[in-house]
Order: structure tokens, then sequence, then C-alpha cells
């Protein structure tokens, strides 16, 4: 028998509490299952994987599972011979991608907690926002400024050498983290926003506006990271705010890995189809088992932003399944999704006698806060 991830490798009373409550939670079952699955095909290529996963870096490793998770799901043939670089897709269109998070202050707790409940908006939205453009940018350029002890950065070892470096990221600085949608990350790496205005016939318009910097807590930073010459060698971003232990939770369910009595609702926000609308449409389903053709996907939470002054740029398609965005020459951006994309979501987890009844109860809840009607059961 395979060990688990999560049979502990040091004193229980050493682990972080985000672990424990993972570990000890039966609503948690299918997806200790799922991850327990996936990491019998991962090479832990440095020896470390497990050890952080059980102490000050779980959601960071549940990230780095879930990119596994979704090249495996790809079917990409993978070097990962060597510690050097994450992910190294090898083929026809090789990629080499180096997984990147926003964390807490160090010797803070994970923040990222598994209790559920509903979405919420942080109490100060714009300074949130301002703090996740920061911490986002301080983890990518601290990618990029990394060097091995020969003085290389990534794109410069030999298995790296011409290959399209991308950088894939997911915020857990704080408790908000994860409500962020790609369009700020897409205001930091353009360095230009969205302007909504409407014609004559109330046809909705949209131009773009540059941005100069970012600001907070007294510190500021040049916007338009794909433009600098640090990010020469970036190709991409390939960015998450949704491959977290729900996720493995939800998927592992629709495989049959969870009791039968815990039940599980997904609710959040998507893009509204209307060509003139501004603001987002609210979803929400019961994840139940599902066939194959139905079952959610480790890329659809994925989005690659792409870099359209790299030295060696990333093709579109070359990374299957996922949301892609594209700067147009006008300053707009271009977005391009395959499957189901939301903005920001969360999973409310309900165990015990009627758990699934209860369920669909609280789902018909939320979706009836959705005063215009368009809110869709999916």
């Amino acid at each position: 028998m395979s060990p688990s991830l999560f049979d502990p490798v040091l004193p229980i009373e050493r682990t972080s509490r985000r672990f424990r409550d993972v570990r000890a939670s039966r609503s948690f079952t299918a997806a200790r299952r799922l991850m327990d699955e996936l990491f019998t095909d991962f090479r832990d290529v440095d020896g470390s994987f497990v050890r952080e996963f059980q102490t000050t870096g779980f959601s960071p490793r549940v990230f780095e599972l879930a990119l596994f998770a979704y090249l495996l799901e790809q079917e990409y043939d993978l070097d990962r011979s060597s510690p050097t670089v994450d992910f190294l897709v090898t083929g026809a269109s090789p990629v080499a991608i180096e997984a990147c998070t926003s964390n807490p202050p160090q010797g803070s707790e994970d923040v990222t907690l598994p209790a559920s409940g509903w979405p919420s908006i942080p109490d100060d939205l714009p300074a949130d926002e301002r703090e996740f453009i920061f911490q986002s940018g301080k983890a990518l350029r601290r990618k990029l400024l990394k060097r091995d002890a020969a003085g290389r950065a990534y794109w410069e070892l030999p298995q790296v050498s011409a290959v399209p470096f991308v950088i894939a990221l997911q915020s857990f600085h704080n408790l908000s983290a994860l409500f962020h949608s790609v369009g700020l990350l897409s205001q930091y790496l353009y360095g230009s926003r969205d302007v909504v205005s409407y014609d004559a016939d109330g046809g909705l318009q949209l131009t773009a506006e540059p941005i100069g910097q970012h600001v907070y807590a007294g510190k500021s930073i040049p916007s338009g990271l794909f433009a600098l010459p640090e990010a020469a060698n970036l190709a991409a971003v390939l960015f998450s705010n949704s491959s977290t232990v729900s996720m493995f939770n939800r998927m592992g369910t629709e495989r049959g890995y969870g009791p039968s009595d815990v039940a599980m609702i997904r609710v959040g926000t998507i893009a509204d189809p209307d060509p003139n609308a501004t603001k987002p449409h609210l979803f929400g389903h019961l994840v139940r088992p599902e066939q194959s053709e139905h079952r959610e996907t480790f890329g659809e939470g994925l989005h690659v932003l792409h870099n359209p002054w790299a030295q060696t740029p990333l093709r579109t398609g070359v990374l299957r399944g996922v949301t892609e965005h594209q700067l147009l020459d006008d300053g707009r951006v271009l977005t391009t999704t395959a499957r189901l994309s939301p903005f920001t979501s969360q999973t409310l987890i309900f165990e015990g006698a009627g758990a699934e009844e209860y369920a669909l109860l609280q789902l018909a809840r939320f979706l009836s806060a959705d005063t215009d009607g368009s809110a869709e059961r999916i």
C-alpha cells in the first residue's frame, strides 16, 4: 500500500492546523483519497514536498499537486528528473513551469482555513485589491530575480534554455486572497485597465486606460510587469484562485470517493454572456458523482496570461483546457474560454442525515439572491 500524504512524518503537534483539520475531517474524505491517488505518480524530486505539505507550506504544496494533476490530465510528457524547475513539459511544444505563491508573513499560520461559509467580500475591498496586486507582483518578481549557486536564472538553465518559461501563481497571503479574480492580475501584468462607456444606443464600449503604478501601504511598484526588462524571459503567467483542497474535494466527490452523508454545493460568479453586461452571473450546483464528460477538470480554474514582449513566447493553445488572455493592439485584453471559468467560487459542505436535501435548500437560497433572475443552476 502506497504511503499517504496524511501519514505524519513528524509529531502531529508540529504539523500545521490546516493539515490537521483536513486530515481529521470526514468532510474531506474525497479530497484525501484523490490527493493520495495523484501523489502515487508525483515524483518528489527534492524530498521536501511531504514535510512542507504537513507544516508551513500546506496551501502552496496543494497548488503544486493541482498543477501536476492538470498536466497529467492533459497527458503531457514531463521531465521531473531535476529540482531546478517544478515542471518541464517535453515533446513538440516544451514548456517550463515554476510554481509560485504569495504567502502570509513568515512564521504565521496558513490562513486558508477549511471551514465552509458563504463567499464574502473583504471589509475594505479597494485596499484588499491593492494588497493582492502588490503581493502578487512581489511573488512574481521574487522568481524572476532568483539565481542559483552559479548565478543563473531559470531561463539560463540548460534544460530550460530556449523553452518558454511560465510562472504559475496562486495567492494565499491573507484570508480574502482567493476572492480576487484574474482581472486584477491582468491590470498589473499589462499595465492597463478597462474603462466602460456606452454609445448612443446603449451599447457597451470598452477602452483601455494605462496604469502607471500600483500603491499599497506607502509603497509603490510599476505597472505593466510584462513590458519591463526583468520580465523579458517570462513567456506567460498561469494564474489560479481555485487550486485548493476544495477543488480536490469536489473532484473526488464526482468520482464517488466521498461518504454518502456528506453533501456539498459550489457557488460563485461567472461571466454574463450578454455583450452589454458589466456584472457577473451568480451560479451554483450540487456536487455529486458525475460521468466523465461532466466532471470538473483541473484546467477549468487556470488562466494563461501571455506576455506579448517575451523573448521566447508561449504559443496560444500549447497549454490545453485553460482560459487564455492576450493583449490586443488597442490595449484591451482578449479572453478565450474553453469551459466553465468562474471568477470566484466557494464550496459549502454539509454532513449528516439529510445533508443533500439541506444542501439543495441552501443552493436555492443563494441563487434567489440574484434579483434579476439570471442566476444559473449548472
